[in-house]
């Protein structure tokens, strides 16, 4: 709930208006009432005189347009304040994700990731475009109802509250479960949506080793599980809530008996008797429209839980204003990472990486090389231990200037659903197309997009699925040089390449990272025996460091890698 109240409270202005506004048009429609009261009385009065009901009939009507006036005003400013709020939540919760170590947004799936962001937030709409002024002016406008018939005649006005009072009660059950059974609303239907992201994201998998049926059964099994657990949570509240809405409106079974005894008996009017049993059609309209909004409030207390898994999550540990670096040289030391509790990926990692010089990891897989790389580049606070970059801690500098300061490439580096171009000026949103053109022929991947259906322009689609693996690394090689970062580390940046392609972009990327501090992982040694300096990685430590030909004599490790990899290429490797 201090979710909404931030929201509610940057927006208090507007949302006063809005409740202002919803009460003026409860007020003038529950004025219609009356008035509509007088008429009848007037009819059972027998006059006939054809102006009273002339102007009677008009101020029905002034009241009846007031009341759509003044609602639509304020659904209109409630909504424009709640879409800047969804827009802000939004957008906090994105650059949450930013400031988020990378292994906790990994560790949340795709498909709840969805739920929250798009499901979820969409959800508070109703919370705060109609609960705050709608739910608020249905409750004001019926007390003050209530007043104006304790005022007439306090008897009847207690008695026709009585089938209220019973239809809340029908629905005490009913809500008493609500709060547990959303929560097991919105598991389920993250559990279903993981399972379509799931289908969806692995088409190419199943239809390859043949295993659609039992991937759509998995798919198929979560969809029904979502429908039937609906199906059965409405079938248990169909009872509460139809004796609710059934029971509450019938205050004449409690008002004209009662009132029928008190006018035999002289002590009350026609005139209030009627005027009272119009109005009371009124009351309970509006309360069942202001309880309509309950199930709402009840819900709230989940949505926010859910929205806050990311918003409350802690941040990584980054200085707020930028810091002077004295050069892109880097530093680790006494460096340990776990991804989990029981098990450490790095442990004791000391290292100095020189600026403007080829630095490269090797190892067998599973070692830590992208991990030491993944902590340079801040997607994680090490355990323990500090990394240093250009003589200061990685923890004073802000990730904005981190992220500014390092241009890092993956094997499997995302592209965006829009044309090549805009991917490639991604690394730096400034430049003109002409920039753009000229670094993807500097990275040499220029001639390969002009072949595309439609150049520069060619909508790559989503993960860039409509290229292959290697033009994808192409073009994320050319947006991380477009971004000219001091720091450029390469994980395994050419593994989808052919071996011809992959020579003209490695000696594109030598041209192009003169006097940048260049950190390279690869399995291919072949791409790395010219680096300045090779860091040897095993079980989380730095087995041995030197040049190329000083690891094939001092390091069994290196000495093993590269054999295997001779056999393995069958290239001559002679140095």
């Amino acid at each position: 709930m201090n979710l909404i109240k931030q929201y509610v409270k940057e927006y208090k202005n507007t949302y006063i208006q809005s409740v202002l506004l919803a009460v003026l048009g409860v007020v003038s429609g529950l004025a219609a009432y009356i008035v509509l009261a007088k008429m009848i009385v007037g009819l059972i009065g027998k006059n006939t005189e054809f102006g009273f009901y002339l102007q009677y009939g008009l101020m029905v009507l002034a009241a009846m347009v007031l009341k759509e006036i003044f609602a639509a005003a304020s659904t209109s400013i409630s909504h424009q304040a709640t879409f800047y709020s969804l827009k802000k939540i939004r957008g906090e919760i994105s650059k949450k994700l930013f400031r988020m170590p990378l292994g906790k947004v990994m560790n949340i799936s795709s498909g709840k990731l969805k739920n929250i962001i798009v499901d979820q937030v969409d959800s508070m709409e109703t919370t705060l475009a109609h609960i705050i002024p709608e739910m608020t002016a249905n409750i004001i406008g019926p007390i003050l109802l209530l007043i104006y018939m304790f005022i007439l005649d306090w008897r009847l006005a207690l008695v026709s509250l009585i089938p209220l009072v019973i239809g809340m009660f029908c629905m005490k059950s009913v809500m008493a479960s609500y709060g547990k059974k959303y929560q097991q609303s919105v598991e389920i239907n993250q559990k279903m949506n993981n399972a379509v992201v799931e289908y969806i994201g692995g088409i190419e998998v199943i239809k390859m080793f043949n295993q659609s049926e039992t991937s759509y059964q998995k798919y198929s099994e979560a969809v029904h599980e979502n429908a039937a657990f609906y199906y059965h949570w409405m079938k248990e509240t169909m009872i509460g809530v139809s004796a609710y809405r059934k029971i509450s409106p019938m205050s004449l079974l409690t008002i004209l008996p009662l009132g029928v005894y008190f006018y035999l008996n002289g002590s009350l009017t026609i005139a209030t008797f009627i005027t009272i049993i119009v109005l009371s059609f009124g009351t309970v309209e509006n309360i069942l429209t202001a309880t309509n909004y309950m199930d709402d409030l009840s819900r709230i207390g989940t949505i926010t839980k859910e929205i806050g898994l990311i918003l409350d999550a802690p941040d990584l540990e980054h200085g707020k204003g930028n810091v002077s670096l004295s050069g892109s040289d880097i530093e680790l030391k006494n460096v340990d990472f776990s991804y989990t509790e029981d098990k450490k990926v790095l442990e004791g990692v000391s290292l100095t990486i020189g600026e403007n010089q080829v630095t490269a990891f090797v190892g067998p897989s599973g070692g830590g090389k992208s991990t030491i790389t993944k902590l340079i580049a801040g997607f994680w606070n090490a355990d323990a231990g500090e990394v240093i970059i250009g003589g200061k801690n990685i923890k004073e500098i802000p990730l904005e200037q981190l992220s500014e300061t390092i241009s890092y490439v993956s094997q499997d580096n995302y592209l965006f659903d829009m044309s090549v171009r805009e991917n490639i000026r991604i690394g730096k949103p400034s430049a003109s197309d002409k920039e753009v053109e000229e670094m993807a022929k500097l990275s040499g991947c220029d001639e390969f997009i002009r072949g595309l259906s439609a150049g520069y322009d060619t909508i790559v689609g989503e993960g860039g699925g409509h290229l292959s693996g290697g033009e994808k690394q192409r073009i994320s090689i050319a947006r991380a040089m477009l971004k000219n970062a001091p720091i450029v580390i390469l994980d395994e940046a050419t593994s989808y390449m052919d071996t011809e392609n992959e020579s003209i972009v490695q000696e594109a990327i030598s041209n192009l990272v003169k006097g940048k501090t260049l950190i390279l992982i690869a399995h291919r040694l072949r791409t790395v025996v010219n680096a300045d300096k090779i860091f040897v990685v095993e079980n989380g430590k730095i087995e041995s460091c030197g040049k190329h030909e000083e690891l094939l004599e001092k390091s069994n490790v290196y000495s093993s890698l590269w054999k295997a990899a001779v056999k393995e290429e069958r290239y001559d490797y002679s140095v």
